[in-house]
């Protein structure tokens, strides 16, 4: 069984932009579970447990969605959380761009967001999401996408350790 999801991952320089914006932020907020930069990405899908078949299958699926989707100009943008600031389990920064073509690629009507930071308990980040809400980081234009496994032990310390099984372009 694999757990896969499919993903736009990001260039380095937008996750290191992100990065430094976000570097004392993190450190005001120890209690929060901050994701580290390396496993950032914007779900397209989360997929699950899955079979070899149908990883296979899924596989194909996302080369016809991604052949069918043209690249995408995109930005993380803004801040906010699920569910709502003042009872907030999960801390995401948005997208802006061609955010339409995002969700025709994704195949549902979801905003597009990236998770951040989580927390164990529900937790007031009003503040914070106020605080990040302003970010806009640089432009990059998505040319591929990828289908991807999630290691839940193991990796670069605490938290899961993805690899992409297949990337492919958007477009072609």
């Amino acid at each position: 069984m694999a757990r896969i999801f499919a993903a736009l991952l990001l260039p380095p320089d937008v996750s290191a932009h992100l990065d430094e914006h976000i570097d004392g932020v993190r450190t005001a907020h120890p209690h929060l579970r901050w994701a580290h930069p390396t496993r950032w990405h914007v779900t397209l899908e989360f997929l699950g447990e899955c079979g070899r078949h149908e990883v296979d299958r899924q596989l194909r699926r996302w080369e016809v969605r991604a052949s069918r989707s043209p690249a995408l100009r995109l930005r993380l943008y803004g801040a906010g959380t699920f569910p709502r600031p003042w009872m907030a389990r999960v801390l995401w920064t948005g997208l802006s761009g061609h955010v339409d073509e995002w969700r025709r690629l994704a195949g549902y009507q979801q905003d597009p967001h990236m998770t951040i930071a989580r927390t164990k308990a529900r937790t007031d980040l009003t503040n914070l999401v106020a605080e990040l809400g302003s970010y806009a980081g640089p432009w990059w234009t998505a040319t591929e996408m990828a289908v991807v496994e999630s290691h839940l032990r193991g990796g670069q310390g605490a938290g899961p350790r993805y690899e992409p099984l297949e990337v492919f372009p958007l477009g072609h």
